[in-house]
């Protein structure tokens, strides 16, 4: 599934330091490099370790594939794909004890050495490589104890015969601009470089001339030309789905053609039956003439290229048999099938007679995602009761189909609805999934699977890929609920993603910077009351001016209480990835917070708040600490996001920049809203909760005091400012309160990023 075309090792004494090796890597991402892989030679274990995990972020953010050089040991602690070379780890062990789902790539140095490693994993059953690098082309000063160089016919052969037995390759060793066309003619999946980024002025520049170079179907003269230009990729997979109707939109091709745009590919559709249902049920089935299907093919085959396929509700033996002979005879990229044979109502959308051939279609698709009862019936046996059994099943229909399949836990019961990628040899792949109390699930099937097909067509790995998939399908099975679709199994939620992102994106400035100034004369004439309804506040204001306050957020409060964030986090079901970046920013947030109040303590105007204030610096210290102990387990602090930024840098400017009244309006919000919000939520905390230590800590007696006694400050400036610095306050009171909003909301929208995307 990787996309090997432009495979860069790092080196850093040709990027000029250790240090510069994660911007040239940055730099060459964006040039269009769709491998790294982390090589070094001269550093020790835990610089090399330390380099890998900053590598890591950047390349997951970045949806780009990494990989070790060597270290067994680091590739399994952080879950990296691991490159060896011939006097390294015996192939046959490393590949024993690398998880099953990273790859493994092998220097090959002649055709003897890719035969050897070829027979023994047939005598020992172990997988063959992933990738080979194939090298030298030429003599390299990287490597100089390399071996003979093979040149580009030597090159092809070797390629030649891993590409037969299903094996990528890389072209290793002397790799540039100068044989980039004659490499791009040999069977070879791409180029490995090291000096020609490392080493560049423009590495992002250099790595898109080299994949405007390597294009197989373009004469040497044309690629000449093109030098320079970046390369022309379509900007999102193309998706084709083979599948039934829903006139509601709910199922089918409708949901998969959503699914697919939800997952950021371009949608393309083959009907195979027209379907009369709707959320009660299916009424009728028409099936047009197979002619029909064909032409249908046909147009799409002969004029768009098909990143991949989605197969769904096929009907008929006929039907199935057809779409077979029709993969098997045209290009195509991975085929991920889901055996539609049982609506969710229980209607039967296959014939008996078609259940052999659909077996017989599995063994030559990439993926099957069966629930609970059709997963049954490809095995011949009862349904699965439990994720022990159905993963069971599903090994044995992965071994003897040779094709993964894909577990779903939405027919059991319980808590929990996970999901799990089950490989041939085997190995399982849980994902973890809480399940949602609602009857509006019309159409989960269809949409995981095109939204699994989608991701995988965009490179990402099957199991990456049922994670994007299985978190965005929950998202829109949380809030079906409001669609309002129907008056029987509605359908799913497939565009809140979407719509929710879009509303995170808008840049109008906020309301209460584009509303007239007041003169700021009384309490009631320096802010607006808000047109939605503050709630009843839990730490009363201490006095007219920031009950005013309070008035004046009620939308900013509901748009907090509402969220996503704060809804899971009360019920317990927020998942733990977006827990922990919620903890890492707000460790990066009270770095800097603490900064603020420190500066509000040598401006404040009498001695009693300067202390105060430097206690309250001091506490945000503790706090940070007790984060970085108790929940990060010494992980390391990431980076801070733009929003954390953004929120972080604009209490520095009000402290720093403006009056002592204003900067205590805007650190107020964190004191108000978080203990509100604590308080709020410690009404759902319990014993099991899975948050209950942070909750305590929002809503204890210390912050609950420490919160009033900071309002009690800011009433006190407020009575004592002139007219235009309280209405510079009241500005600064609601953009915090906007940027408190922000940052709880932005861990729900962390971790999203397409792959390939910047």
């Amino acid at each position: 599934m990787t996309d090997f075309s432009l495979y860069l090792v790092t080196d850093p004494v040709l990027g000029g330091g250790p240090e510069k090796v994660a911007g040239i890597v940055d730099s060459a991402i964006s040039g269009g490099v769709s491998v790294v892989q982390l090589r070094d030679k001269n550093s020790g274990v835990e610089d090399v370790r330390a380099a890998a995990k900053e590598l890591k972020e950047l390349c997951d953010a970045r949806g780009v594939a990494l990989v070790v050089n060597d270290y067994l040991d680091i590739a399994v602690e952080l879950g990296l794909h691991l490159h060896i070379g011939q006097g390294d780890t015996p192939y046959t062990q490393a590949r024993e004890l690398l998880p099953a789902h990273l790859e493994l790539g092998l220097s090959i140095e002649n055709l003897d050495q890719l035969h050897a490693v070829i027979a023994q994993c047939a005598e020992t059953g172990v997988a063959l490589p992933d990738v080979i690098g194939i090298g030298p082309v030429t003599s390299t000063a990287t490597k100089p104890d390399a071996a003979p160089a093979l040149g580009i016919d030597g090159i092809a052969e070797i390629a030649a015969v891993a590409q037969a037995h299903g094996i990528a390759s890389v072209a290793i060793g002397g790799v540039g601009l100068r044989n980039a066309a004659e490499l791009a003619a040999t069977p070879i999946d791409g180029l490995c470089v090291v000096s020609e980024i490392m080493t560049a002025a423009n590495p992002a520049a250099a790595a898109a001339r080299l994949r405007t170079a390597f294009q197989p179907t373009f004469s040497p003269e044309t690629q000449t030309e093109l030098q320079g230009a970046f390369v022309n990729s379509p900007s999102a997979p193309r998706v084709l789905s083979i599948a039934g109707t829903d006139p509601t939109g709910g199922a089918g091709i409708q949901a998969d053609l959503k699914s697919i745009t939800a997952g950021g590919g371009y949608g393309m559709c083959v009907v195979t039956s027209l379907v009369a249902q709707n959320t009660h049920g299916v009424n009728t089935i028409h099936t047009p003439p197979l002619t029909f299907l064909e032409e249908q093919l046909e147009a799409v085959f002969s004029d768009v290229t098909v990143d991949a396929i989605k197969l769904g509700m096929l009907g008929s033996a006929d039907t199935v048999d057809l779409v077979a002979s029709w993969l098997g005879s045209h290009e195509h990229g991975p085929v991920v099938l889901d055996p539609v044979m049982i609506a969710t109502s229980g209607d039967r959308l296959l014939d008996a007679s078609a259940e052999e051939s659909l077996r017989r279609l599995a063994v030559h698709v990439d993926v099957v995602t069966p629930n609970i009862p059709e997963l049954a019936v490809l095995c011949d046996s009862a349904p699965a009761t439990t994720m022990e059994e159905a993963i069971a099943q599903a090994q044995e229909f992965a071994r003897t189909h040779d094709t993964i399949v894909i577990v779903k836990g939405g027919h059991l019961t319980g808590a929990l609805a996970d999901n799990a990628v089950v490989r041939p040899d085997g190995s399982v792949f849980q994902v973890e999934n809480l399940r949602v109390n609602t009857t509006n699930s019309h159409g989960t099937g269809c949409s995981l699977s095109a939204s699994l097909a989608t991701r995988i067509a965009a490179g990402e790995s099957v199991e990456k890929a049922l994670e994007w998939s299985t978190r965005w399908l929950n998202e829109a099975l949380r809030h079906a609920d409001h669609l309002a679709v129907g008056t029987g199994n509605g359908p799913v939620d497939h565009g809140h993603l979407a719509r929710r992102m879009t509303h995170a994106a808008e840049t109008t400035p906020w309301a209460h910077l584009r509303a007239p100034r007041l003169d700021g004369a009384t309490a009631a004439s320096f802010t607006t009351p808000s047109t939605v309804k503050s709630p009843a506040p839990r730490i009363e204001p201490a006095g007219p001016f920031t009950r005013a306050l309070w008035e004046a957020s009620g939308d900013i409060i509901a748009g907090i209480n509402n969220s996503d964030f704060i809804t899971m986090l009360g019920d317990g079901t927020l998942r733990r990835p977006e827990f922990d970046f919620y903890i890492d920013q707000d460790a990066q947030y009270l770095a800097q917070y603490s900064r603020a109040l420190a500066r509000l303590s040598s401006i404040a105007p009498d001695s009693h708040a300067q202390i105060e204030w430097a206690q309250s610096a001091a506490e945000c210290l503790v706090v940070e600490a007790e984060l970085h102990r108790s929940y990060m387990a010494g992980k390391e602090v990431s980076a801070p996001s733009h929003i954390t930024m953004a929120y972080t840098d604009f209490l520095i400017a009000r402290t720093y920049t403006e009056d002592y009244v204003c900067g205590v309006a805007a650190v107020l919000p964190c004191y108000w809203l978080y203990a509100e919000i604590g308080l709020m939520l410690a009404e759902q905390n319990h014993d099991e909760h899975p948050y209950k230590d942070w909750l305590n800590t929002y809503s204890g007696e210390e912050f609950i005091a420490g919160t009033r006694a900071a309002i009690a400050r800011l009433e006190k400036a407020l009575e004592n400012a002139g007219a235009e610095q309280r209405v510079d306050a009241a500005r600064a009171f609601l953009s915090a309160s906007v940027h408190e909003r922000e940052f709880f909301d932005q861990a729900t929208r962390h971790g999203w990023t397409m792959v390939g995307s910047s």
